[in-house]
């Protein structure tokens, strides 16, 4: 069939509109709150979240709509002609378009999400949409062979749903491997991307499945052979994809560290990703006033050497252990954490069970320290629901106004006590 004709009557051209209104719909549910789950503009990250839900569409979509093209041309005849033209040839025009019109739709998901968080798509981005596409094409090829055998009033939805299923049922699962290896696409956080091992880890499966049902087509020639070749090739594509994923846990192994990151000044060298660093030098100025002060006062041992914002941190938890701190300087955190989290961090647990209503007046003290300590009260107010649990607002602002008259190395003294006190073991 000629290529302007099959483009005019293929079903994925004339199903394209309706699909693309779906996928606008599912774009305009699953992405309204985007931008506020995205602190600083990372293509690949908003592609992950652009992509996630109408991935098992596009592919239920695919294997579906070819299932259909393959029985139109079995009744047109067109397997017929399979002495003048090879199969494959024939096969491959309807799988193409497809895989372009579903492919279409989907980018134009993708360009969507990177549309609302304002950010050009780059490598990251397109290598992620370029596993979307491969996995189409392996869902469009296993429905074009089905189709080809089974007539498509139960091969494509019999294909469609399996597809649909396959990716998405698994993700409910407590098994954490079946997530990593069905083609669903995984969030990817601020300056991560699909690592080599993800991606072979989420293609393998399903191409895998792809060839065998390329492979099984052939089985008149020679059963026995092309059974058993589609059978290594399904099988070994999952247990291969499972040899990858079986230690993962629900996040996988994302290739990170890839977003650009900028350091100002020494002691506190503070790290900021370049998206977010724009007041760079007031967040550096801030943290050293405070870090001196709260090594003045004996809360900490030293003043840091490092500080790195969280959202590049190797370790992206809250951390001021040591001379290399990690805090949440950058997006919706970077107001909280340079008030009422140092305070918390800096003070952090003394044991493994402290005695909280203890350790309120060391963290008191070291939100006053650094000019914090109405927000620190403001917290505790909201974490003890109005001081109802515990000590009073007054009787914390007394204690801390009574050290705050002692001479210096008092204070420290003070402080010390408390953290032991803190401790069922005193220690």
């Amino acid at each position: 069939m000629r290529f302007p004709t099959s483009l005019r009557t293929h079903p994925a051209v004339l199903a394209a509109p309706f699909i693309g209104l779906f996928f606008g719909y599912v774009f305009l549910t699953s992405t309204r709150r985007i931008e506020h789950l995205i602190t600083l503009p990372w293509a690949a990250q908003a592609a992950s979240y652009a992509l996630h839900a109408p991935v098992p569409m596009a592919a239920a979509a695919a294997a579906g709509l070819t299932a259909v093209e393959a029985t139109r041309l079995r009744a047109l005849g067109t397997w017929d002609s399979g002495t003048v033209r090879p199969t494959w040839r024939i096969a491959v025009q309807p799988v193409l378009i497809t895989v372009v019109s579903l492919s279409t739709l989907v980018a134009g998901v993708m360009a969507g999400g990177l549309w609302v968080v304002g950010v050009l798509p780059d490598l990251y981005a397109l290598h992620l949409m370029a596993i979307v596409v491969v996995l189409l094409t392996a869902h469009a090829v296993i429905g074009f062979v089905v189709g080809r055998r089974l007539h498509a009033l139960y091969s494509a939805p019999l294909v469609s749903v399996l597809a649909f299923m396959g990716i998405s049922f698994p993700l409910g699962t407590d098994s954490f491997w079946a997530h990593h290896i069905t083609g669903s696409v995984n969030w990817v956080g601020f300056g991560e991307a699909y690592s080599p091992a993800m991606t072979v880890a989420a293609l393998l499966p399903t191409v895998c499945l792809a060839l065998a049902c390329v492979t099984l087509a052939g089985a008149r020639r020679d059963p026995i052979r092309h059974i058993s070749l589609s059978l290594v090739l399904a099988i070994g594509g999952l247990v291969g994809a499972y040899g990858i994923t079986k230690d993962w846990r629900s996040i996988p192994p994302t290739a990170k560290g890839l977003a650009p990151v900028v350091c100002a000044g020494e002691r506190p060298r503070v790290c900021l990703p370049e998206a977010g660093s724009d007041h760079i030098a007031d967040v550096r100025s801030t943290l050293a006033n405070m870090t001196d002060r709260l090594a003045a006062k004996g809360v900490i041992p030293r003043v840091p050497r490092l500080v790195t914002d969280a959202i590049v941190a190797d370790d992206r938890r809250i951390d001021t252990a040591g001379e290399s701190w990690t805090l949440a300087l950058t997006g919706g955190d970077a107001r909280q954490a340079l008030r009422e989290d140092i305070a918390i961090s800096v003070v952090g647990m003394p044991c493994e069970n402290p005695d909280w209503n203890v350790l309120h007046y060391n963290t008191l003290w070291a939100a006053q320290t650094i000019g914090v300590g109405e927000d620190y009260l403001e917290w505790l107010s909201r974490e003890t629901q109005e001081f109802s649990q515990g000590q009073t607002k007054e009787q914390l602002l007394a204690e801390t106004a009574r050290v705050s008259g002692l001479p210096l190395p008092d204070q420290k003294t003070w402080y010390a006590q408390q953290l032991r006190s803190a401790c069922p073991t005193g220690r």
